[in-house]
């Protein structure tokens, strides 16, 4: 399997991958870059604009923030990452928050399961360590989901199995750690 990556941009927001209806798309998802109760409660044409000036404001100020990973030019997952300050619902996880020195991956999901488990997940966290090893953060750290890879954040045996150390734990997602 030949897969490649890119930047996410302005131009290719529209390539997100998308699945079920609205929320269900990471071009919809808000729930890192919003402090709305859930998605569904975001109209469409919202979220998008919501997630558009995040990009924007997050790229503005540190750089590049997003991969999406294509397989036969199909977009098959996405990362989002930047500072911990650019993610309003952090405080909201009891195992957290993570630390001022590290870079928060919110998101590295893999969509549609017969994708998972073909190494799409490992690209793109090279592609997100290396893009933070340029910036020079010194680590990276997220909450991963304990017994469950239905979630964007990713399973915990992924961060656990790529070099992650649990750090915090304190309920179902436990903050974990990776130096870059």
């Amino acid at each position: 399997m030949t897969l490649s990556g890119k930047i996410v941009s302005q131009r290719s927001f529209v390539d997100l991958p998308t699945f079920r209806f609205f929320p269900y798309s990471c071009r919809y998802c808000v729930y890192w870059e919003s402090t709305e109760d859930s998605d569904e409660k975001v109209e469409p044409a919202k979220a998008e604009e919501i997630k558009r000036n995040w990009l924007d404001e997050v790229s503005r100020n540190f750089g590049n923030c997003a991969f999406i990973a294509y397989k036969d030019n199909v977009s098959v997952g996405y990362a989002q990452y930047g500072p911990p300050q650019f993610f309003p619902r952090i405080e909201q996880y009891s195992s957290g928050p993570p630390s001022k020195d590290s870079a928060f991956l919110a998101c590295l999901y893999v969509p549609k399961r017969e994708m998972r488990r073909k190494g799409i997940g490992k690209y793109l966290l090279e592609l997100v360590l290396s893009n933070l090893e340029k910036k020079g953060c010194v680590a990276v750290e997220t909450f991963a989901r304990r017994g469950s890879e239905n979630n964007p954040a990713g399973p915990l045996e992924f961060y656990l199995h790529n070099g992650f150390k649990i750090i915090k734990e304190k309920d179902d997602f436990p903050l974990v750690r990776r130096s870059i």
